[in-house]
């Protein structure tokens, strides 16, 4: 976490909840010297203890996630309200807000100019319904797609919206259970673009490529998984979305997440934008016979550095709370695996080594598809040929500064770094790994980096 200067509300904020009964039980909310702990990231022993404080929570509600959970037991004294540690600004913890597109839409119609995160969505309902009580509501049918009708007072009008458009409306804070005592991160969106580096502009550009496929290492086929997200960002049609049975536009929701190991491959499922969000990088039971299914067929859908930890788990689950906890150790194995690549990057050769890794040559084809239904991806017509052209070239190059990038910030990452079991034998293997590719004996090189990898994995493992 940054040193931080942080904002008086925050600090009054900080105290006020840790004292409050809501979160009675949370483990060590004080530090020896006094002050709050607010910090613990999940992967330390205190952050684990924590972790369980959740799980219970989340088990004994009929809530989704631990954001369900962390907005349920928010202080009801405080109206939903947090300020950002940052600039101090209040910001709803619920869907309150317009979406950026949401907002351009509404300011477009109206003729206004109103700021992201400036008013909710019922402030702004009051503020058009003031101004152009005549209109205000063409508006918004037109916004939300919905049929609201004149006998309805703003409040209900804000139910309804809320209720029936969530995936066009955003928290003010986004959920960092369990990092967070109160499960939200502590800026709030206010200051998010400045403190996320994932929320850069230039990075949020290119998210619909999905860079993370290159930030992972993962196996899989990226070009044709990555035309195939844009065709369902490019269907409009509406569908009853299997997760909520609301009637919206679909989603591609990786059946393995790419942050867990798995590959990033051309086959999905249809979840509406709010189901998937929601679920995020935790795998369901379901999921787990889904890859399984996949894999009987000799389908690959593990990604090389996580095939060893995935084999030794898989058939051990039998339920979703065993796919929670297969979910975690799998992202932990994750971090451990980015970890070792970044050690490795640094050594003399080590960059030449990975970059056999990275599957480069999947750059260099067009690929387009006919007959798209997100419901039956077997009906696609898939139409791909080999193209070296200049915007291919640049796209390759960019899969490899990609990657290589986050190797590169890796170890600069405080929340990030892994400390190794034996790091006296790690060190061994590393030297030997470097001594090997002075040698130029690339296999054997790749042979050890698979060892600690394995190694690694099998410590990872016994967690269970």
């Amino acid at each position: 976490m940054k040193n931080r200067n942080w904002h008086k509300d925050f600090i009054s904020y900080m105290k006020y909840i840790v004292e409050h009964e809501n979160y009675s039980g949370l483990y060590k909310p004080y530090k020896e010297n006094g002050e709050v702990r607010w910090v613990a990231p999940k992967k330390s022993k205190i952050g684990s203890e924590r972790n369980k404080w959740w799980e219970n929570h989340l088990d004994g509600r009929k809530l989704i996630t631990k954001s369900d959970v962390a907005r349920e037991i928010h202080p009801k004294g405080l109206n939903g309200l947090k300020p950002c540690q940052i600039c101090g600004k209040e910001l709803s913890v619920f869907y309150d807000y317009p979406t950026k597109i949401t907002l351009k839409k509404i300011n477009s119609e109206s003729d206004h100019d109103y700021a992201s995160y400036e008013l909710t969505i019922g402030e702004i309902i009051k503020d058009l319904s003031q101004r152009i009580p005549d209109t205000f509501l063409d508006i918004l049918n037109i916004t939300f797609k919905l049929n609201l009708s004149q006998s309805l007072d703003r409040d209900k009008i804000t139910q309804n919206i809320k209720a029936k458009c969530q995936s066009k409306l955003s928290p003010g804070v986004m959920s960092n259970a369990p990092d967070r005592f109160d499960g939200f991160h502590s800026y709030n969106a206010c200051c998010r673009k400045k403190e996320d580096t994932g929320r850069y502009d230039d990075n949020m550009k290119t998210y619909t490529q999905d860079r993370r496929a290159y930030e992972y290492w993962s196996d899989g086929d990226f070009n044709a998984a990555n035309r195939l997200m844009g065709e369902f960002q490019k269907d409009r049609n509406k569908y009853k979305c299997p997760k909520c049975n609301n009637r919206r536009r679909m989603t591609a929701d990786h059946i393995g997440p790419i942050s867990l190991g798995f590959c990033h491959r051309k086959k999905f499922q249809p979840l509406c934008k709010t189901c998937n969000s929601q679920k995020n990088n935790r795998m369901t039971y379901d999921d787990i016979q889904i890859l399984l299914s996949d894999e009987s067929e000799n389908i690959n859908v593990i990604s090389w550095h996580s095939r060893f930890i995935w084999n030794l788990l898989k058939l051990k689950v039998r339920n979703d709370k065993d796919a929670r906890k297969l979910s975690r150790l799998l992202s932990k194995n994750m971090k451990s695996i980015l970890a070792i690549l970044s050690s490795v990057h640094l050594l003399d050769g080590g960059r030449i080594l990975l970059k056999t890794f990275l599957n480069i040559e999947y750059a260099f084809f067009d690929i387009r598809y006919e007959n798209f239904n997100p419901f039956d991806l077997d009906l696609l017509i898939t139409h791909k040929k080999t193209l070296n052209s200049e915007n291919k070239k640049k796209n390759s190059e960019r899969v490899e500064r990609i990657s290589f990038e986050v190797l590169e910030k890796f170890k600069n990452k405080n929340n990030r770094r892994i400390k190794s079991i034996r790091p006296g034998k790690e060190r061994t293997q590393l030297k030997k790994i470097e001594n090997l590719l002075n040698d130029a004996e690339m296999d054997q090189a790749k042979k050890c980096l698979l060892k600690i990898i394995r190694e690694k994995s099998y410590q990872i493992s016994l967690e269970w």
